[in-house]
């Protein structure tokens, strides 16, 4: 796990589309879509809202320094009005957005469950060790994926409107000021993603390992009576130990990484407090423009700054994300059982059928004494099972018929086989060939 790389950019990119798709085209997309519509509408109202307050700011900044008590009470009262209107809008696309993820997470968490348990799924997971912890990734990864899916959305669709509505008013104040910000946000995106190149993969091994870690203390609850008995305790609290202590190790590694990132992050931030007023400061000792002007120049530059900067102040949300959509994506992949390489096809080489017992009804040869018909439960023909990686025979050619009122024993010793054979007659073994056929009353509903 320590080797693992992560996923890289195409990947991603269509372990995103295959995760999120599927429920805007589902039965449920009409509402979705409406409320989706909703939210990026109040999105776009709260950004209005910005631009207003950028300048109100500046009259408001301007009255203070003429020292203007009548405009500067009139802006004050603006300002105030503006706050009393513009909070809602604020609280109630949050409001929409978490309701929007809750229905999403609801849908995705039925679709994920239904193929999870169905054909067996579950069962052949578990059995070959396809993947890990698929409880986590319905249960966490699910929940993280629909919030921050559409957080994120909404911050690019905000930081595009941001861009357009800040670029003008900045252009319209200073224009080298633009040049600086575009210089400054392109530097800091670069050297975010050289520091903080690592993060993808500790952040997907440590949501791995603290699910392992979990995992164990469930066994245990699970199991306390076996290991009571058996006196595994000493046995399963090395393991526990050793997968606490793996967690960590990858902890220490990405607070490593998190801290040589905030390094820069934080100075990136508290830079840009200063840089805008140093650079449009020598206009307004000329007195080419006033002191709200800066203000605004201020607000505005730190919007776009934002917009351009997504990447510096979210690369730590971004590398977390980017960990729950490869661990989504890989599980989807196994999932899909038309794509996936990994998951054994039950039907592959032995293969299960179901007729009708009537026509199946029969005198038993081995009791010619009697008269009494007796109905065919199982027939198997040519049973041959292997082992799934060593392809180790385990049962060979093997051929029998169960009647109604017989009675099966299957004998050998530890290892032969017996439990591989009810597994291959439940449908759980899939590596072998030969026919199993089941005669019911209803086969026609198999």
């Amino acid at each position: 796990n320590a080797q693992r790389e992560g996923p890289d950019l195409p990947t991603l990119a269509r372990r995103l589309w295959k995760v999120a798709a599927p429920y805007w085209s589902s039965d449920d997309k009409v509402q979705a879509r409406l409320q989706l519509a909703a939210v990026f509408a109040l999105t776009f109202a709260t950004t209005g809202i910005s631009v207003g307050f950028n300048f109100l700011g500046r009259d408001f900044y301007n009255a203070l320094a003429n020292k203007d008590q009548q405009q500067f009470t009139t802006q004050l009262i603006y300002y105030l009005a503006a706050f009393a209107g513009g909070i809602p809008v604020f609280v109630l696309r949050d409001y929409a957005r978490e309701t929007l993820s809750l229905r999403w997470r609801s849908w995705m968490t039925s679709y994920y469950m239904e193929r999870y348990l169905s054909n067996q799924t579950f069962y052949k997971l578990q059995s070959q060790s396809i993947i890990d912890n698929p409880d986590q990734r319905i249960v966490d990864d699910l929940s993280s994926f629909t919030g921050t899916a559409l957080s994120f959305s909404l911050t690019l669709f905000n930081a595009a409107v941001d861009l357009i509505s800040f670029s003008n008013i900045l252009l319209g104040i200073y224009p080298p000021l633009f040049i600086v910000l575009l210089v400054y946000s392109i530097g800091g995106t670069a050297i975010s993603v050289f520091l903080g190149r690592g993060l993808v993969t500790l952040n997907f091994l440590q949501e791995k390992k603290e699910a392992d870690f979990r995992y164990g203390l469930v066994r245990i609850r699970e199991n306390a009576e076996s290991i009571a008995f058996y006196g595994g305790k000493e046995n399963e609290r090395q393991l526990l130990l050793q997968r606490f202590r793996s967690a960590f190790e990858n902890l220490t590694q990405l607070l490593i990484s998190s801290r040589n990132l905030e390094f820069f992050t934080n100075g990136y931030r508290y830079l840009i407090q200063i840089l805008p007023v140093a650079v449009v400061a020598p206009m307004y000792f000329s007195g080419k423009i006033e002191f709200g002007v800066i203000n605004q120049s201020v607000s505005a530059f730190n919007h776009i700054l934002g917009d351009f900067s997504l990447v510096v102040y979210q690369f730590q949300a971004i590398s977390a994300f980017s960990a729950v959509i490869d661990r989504l994506g890989e599980f989807d992949d196994v999932l899909d059982s038309s794509k996936s390489k990994c998951l054994l096809d039950p039907l592959e080489g032995i293969r299960l059928t179901y007729s009708p017992v009537e026509s199946s009804t029969l005198l038993k040869s081995s009791q010619p004494i009697s008269t009494e018909k007796c109905e065919k439960l199982l027939n198997i023909e040519n049973l041959t099972l292997l082992t799934p990686t060593s392809k180790t025979t385990l049962v060979r050619d093997l051929s029998l018929e169960i009647y109604e009122k017989d009675k099966l024993l299957i004998a050998g010793p530890s290892g032969s086989g017996k439990t591989s054979l009810l597994r291959a007659i439940a449908g759980l073994w899939g590596t072998g060939k030969g026919i199993i056929t089941f005669y019911l009353k209803d086969a026609k509903d198999y």
